[in-house]
């Protein structure tokens, strides 16, 4: 993949899911999203303040739904690359009984400073909806599938993995939301991945509002020279449609 020249930009898009908390039907069908911009700060192996625009679009059908997500990264200063990640996602759910749903996701992601050329994980598996509370839910993930990597220094392989994860939601308020995901891959050889969402979305005036996110990815395997342990933390100012 060819790399892109910008000067001391930066591009990252995460996706928003859509609020789901009871039955599919429940939820507001059709497409939805959001387009955002704001800045970000990395740390770990790159150490970059950038600008930051964020955007996301989801889609609901009856008991089908899927989100997708496109983020760039990229910070160049005085000529030195500093923050170079692009991550492609989709995730696919069909709810076949009230609180439980079958998924699939494939995930793309190429980050030069977290050592991997390149990384694709493909997953299908359960999903389980909890309710704490009226204004909380949380999704229970298990599912199994394969990891294609590219390690800097290394030659491209492809093994078995499987995925688990927990996603929380709290809706504080109408327009308040904080989001909590946390995802391990496991991967046969060792070379796993755990990573943290942390996501908080305030309303502004009418369809605007502020997101803040914090990333946090750990990698069990890096070359000589990359830091195991990497974020990302970014401030957006959001507009819903």
């Amino acid at each position: 993949m060819r790399k892109i020249v910008l000067s001391a930009l930066t591009i990252s898009v995460l996706s928003t899911p859509v609020l789901a908390w009871a039955a599919s039907a429940s939820q507001a069908q059709g497409f939805s999203g959001s387009v955002g911009l704001g800045f970000s700060n990395s740390t770990g192996t790159s150490q970059a303040l950038s600008i930051n625009t964020e955007d996301a679009l989801n889609w609901v059908r009856g008991s089908w739904s899927n989100d997708t997500s496109f983020a760039y990264n990229y910070a160049r200063n005085s000529g030195v690359v500093s923050a170079d990640r692009l991550a492609v996602g989709n995730s696919t759910k069909y709810r076949w009984r009230k609180n439980t749903y079958a998924y699939g996701t494939l995930d793309y992601v190429r980050n030069h400073f977290d050592g991997y050329f390149y990384r694709v994980d493909e997953f299908a598996g359960i999903g389980h909806y909890l309710y704490p509370d009226e204004n909380m839910r949380l999704a229970l993930q298990a599912g199994v599938g394969a990891r294609e990597s590219h390690r800097i220094g290394y030659a491209a392989v492809i093994n078995p993995s499987a995925q688990l994860a927990a996603k929380y939601r709290w809706q504080i308020s109408k327009g308040a939301l904080l989001t909590e995901n946390v995802e391990a891959v496991l991967v046969d050889g060792g070379a796993n991945t755990y990573q943290s969402l942390l996501g908080l979305n305030t309303p502004l005036v009418g369809a605007l509002g502020m997101r803040f996110s914090f990333l946090a990815t750990y990698n069990t395997q890096v070359p000589v020279g990359y830091k195991v342990f990497n974020t990302l933390t970014a401030v957006n100012l959001v507009y819903h449609f």
